[in-house]
């Protein structure tokens, strides 16, 4: 009998080890699959909203209107835009940018979502020290028109 309930023990653990497991692929590993996809589109001149969510000015954290030609921010809320002035606008390539750049941190929670259609980041959510008040940061993008 003991020598049964062994080999049913066998048997058993043999199809579980055969099963199909899924797969976990890094958060790089993600961003950069998308990256692609994004990237196999062409698109170098297109329209959205951004808006930040962060313990700043409300100037800041106001949705705006972005317009990108030929892979440069031209005007955010119809005025002809000035990186010097701020450079808190994301292209949608300057968002996997900072993507990267937020997970070499070792962010304590985030999150990013991607769009279905396009591959670009949607919007990311950082938070690099739950010890740390008003440090985090979110961005959400809107209303993407290829133009």
């Amino acid at each position: 009998m003991t020598s049964r309930i062994a080999v049913i023990s066998f048997i058993l653990l043999s199809f579980n080890s055969c099963s199909k497991s899924s797969v976990e692929y890094s958060d790089e590993f993600k961003l950069a699959k998308q990256k692609e996809i994004w990237e196999s589109k062409g698109i170098n001149s297109y329209s959205f909203t951004q808006r930040i969510s962060c313990f700043c000015s409300e100037e800041y954290t106001l949705p705006k209107e972005v317009i990108v030609f030929e892979n440069q921010i031209i005007s955010v809320n119809g005025i002809p835009y000035d990186p010097s002035t701020d450079s808190s606008m994301l292209r949608i390539e300057d968002r996997f940018d900072f993507i990267t750049n937020g997970l070499e941190r070792n962010p304590e929670i985030y999150r990013v979502t991607y769009d279905l259609e396009y591959g670009f980041v949607s919007d990311f959510y950082f938070d690099f020290s739950l010890n740390i008040a008003d440090e985090e940061i979110q961005y959400y993008f809107t209303d993407f028109s290829p133009n």
